[in-house]
């Protein structure tokens, strides 16, 4: 799967040319935390083989997904919907295609912030995981950022299979080192997650 051209699934989603990333990424910019978004430039670097962008299609553009691509299984990096496309189902479009995208896989990984009462989106993502068969994982996970870390939950759809133990270390290892391994601290943040 390249990205320099562009790949439709079903006229939905559309594996898109990195140039045209800077208005996904003004998105990016309104819907999640600031702790939780990567550079510009990086999120530039990391695009490749397997570090895919995805471009969703309803008529016209209407959200995107990011993900790395390793060995058995994907992860989702970012998922979104544009403000005025939510509550249309296009979310869970969006997680059953993935399957037929990637039939080979065994499932798919993703983080999720874990849920916090005083800000109640964090309760409707778990649940709207949770409803498109998300399931957490016993792992004491944490997001590597400029900062440091940040604990979040990591959640896994099966497709196949579940992951074993040694399945979530090797690739969340491997997340480590392709996606976060420009942050000196990185493999400091891994040993804190399997300690």
């Amino acid at each position: 799967r390249a990205n320099g051209g562009l790949i439709c699934y079903n006229r939905f989603m559309e594996l898109i040319k990195t140039d045209e990333f800077n208005i996904i990424y003004k998105d990016m910019l309104a819907q999640f935390p600031k702790s939780e978004l990567k550079s510009y430039e990086k999120f530039l670097k990391l695009f490749g083989e397997n570090y895919i962008l995805y471009r969703v299609v309803d008529g016209e553009f209407a959200g995107y997904i990011i993900l790395f691509e390793y060995g058995d299984f994907i992860f989702i990096d970012y998922i979104a919907v544009l403000k005025q496309f939510h509550s249309k189902g296009l979310g869970r479009k969006i997680l059953s295609l993935l399957k037929d995208i990637y039939p080979e896989k065994k499932g798919c990984f993703l983080e999720v912030e874990p849920p916090d009462i005083s800000n109640p989106d964090t309760i409707r993502r778990i649940n709207f995981y949770k409803k498109n068969g998300a399931q957490k994982l016993d792992v004491n996970y944490l997001y590597p950022n400029e900062q440091g870390c940040i604990p979040l939950d990591l959640y896994y759809i099966k497709y196949k299979d579940l992951p074993s133990d040694e399945d979530i270390r090797v690739f969340i290892t491997e997340l480590f080192k392709q996606v976060h391994g420009d942050l000196a601290h990185s493999m400091e943040v891994l040993q804190k997650i399997f300690c």
